[in-house]
């Protein structure tokens, strides 16, 4: 006897059958490997995360009750956050080069003209910036520069601490190390390294930057004439660059103005990432593959994976980027030296890095 054929009807079924358990099979196993790289991530972190805290010493003797790792301060007792964790974001310009060629050879990786060292807190649950002077009078590592070919130790700018080590890992290392040591020796537990020329990629990449231009920027109006004290903008492409990378090198300060408008577009950046975030999980590792020629990192993009996951609902908000108080001075070379305010320093990071105890 002949089985009778399934009908159409039967067959669109079936099909439709097919197609989802296919579908389902998919997301079936991209969740399992976003879950699988996101662990991996975590365990790269946990692994790698360097806890001891800074050399900020106690103001008076510890009492009788005392324990390992507290510091008094200013009549309180804190303790070291040991669950925060650092990334050092740095900003990459190539364009100081044309003096001495034996010199330029040895700095061509390029000054960091833009310093930020990301600071996540897991109990508060949120996202703070500290922002570095690049002008900043610190020890610098001038790698090969002595006579015999030995690294020699100099007073510079920070900034200029990218430039030796070829431009790659070793720079960064030593630009981490630097801004560690200004910062009492604040663990930093990863580093990216981007150059400017992909600020373009990268603001375009969540669909541009919109901004509210604050009174106090003028500066700005002389990149671009219709950037006045509240215009609201979209930055795209080029204009993304110019709004965080051009400034004018006579006018006195201007680093500081610059470091102004810098907080502002980040503030802005960040908002906007993570709304386009929510609704795209892989946008950062995306945005991290895409401008890998024009990005240094000790991340991998499994730890990328995990920390997106991770910090998304973090909350920032616009008073979450610190820059340090201090004073700039013009030395006798002609460059302008920024010099931090030590008590104050010392109250910021308290403030970012310690709880108190009690």
């Amino acid at each position: 006897m002949r089985r009778r054929g399934l009908t159409r009807q039967q067959l669109i079924i079936r099909r439709l059958l097919i197609i989802t358990g296919c579908i389902l099979a998919v997301f079936v196993i991209l969740a399992a490997t976003v879950k699988i790289m996101t662990l991996a991530g975590k365990n790269r972190l946990a692994k790698s995360a360097n806890t001891e805290g800074p050399t900020i010493k106690s103001d008076e003797a510890p009492a009788s009750d005392w324990q390992e790792g507290w510091i008094s301060y200013k009549g309180k007792k804190y303790e070291y956050n040991t669950g925060i964790r650092t990334f050092l974001i740095l900003g990459i310009d190539n364009a100081h080069q044309g003096g001495d060629p034996k010199y330029d050879e040895l700095t061509k990786g390029g000054q960091s003209d833009g310093i930020f060292l990301v600071i996540l807190d897991p109990d508060e649950r949120n996202v703070k910036i500290l922002a570095v002077n690049r002008d900043t009078e610190v020890d610098v590592v001038m790698v090969g520069i002595g006579e015999d070919g030995h690294d020699v130790i100099a007073r510079s700018q920070i900034t200029n601490q990218h430039g030796f080590g070829g431009g790659k890992e070793y720079s960064c290392e030593l630009t981490r190390d630097a801004v560690s040591r200004l910062l009492y020796d604040i663990p930093v537990h990863g580093y990216v390294s981007i150059n400017y020329k992909a600020i373009p990629f990268i603001n375009d990449s969540i669909g541009g930057v919109t901004l509210t231009i604050p009174e106090g920027m003028e500066d700005l109006e002389a990149i671009n004439p219709e950037w006045t004290a509240g215009t609201t903008l979209t930055l795209n492409g080029e204009e993304a660059y110019d709004f965080v990378h051009i400034r004018d090198t006579e006018v006195f300060e201007s680093q500081r103005k610059r470091l102004a408008r810098q907080k502002l577009y980040l503030k802005s950046f960040i908002k906007q990432l993570k709304e386009k975030t929510s609704s795209d999980i892989m946008l950062p590792v995306n945005i991290y593959n895409g401008m890998k020629d024009e990005l240094v990192s000790d991340l991998s993009v499994d730890e990328i994976g995990y920390m997106t996951t991770e910090y998304l609902n973090y909350s920032f908000n616009e008073d979450d980027i610190y820059t340090m108080e201090g004073e700039t001075v013009v030395k006798d070379d002609g460059f302008e030296y920024f010099y931090p305010d030590e008590e104050a320093l010392r109250d910021l990071i308290i403030k970012l890095f310690y709880k108190e105890v009690g």
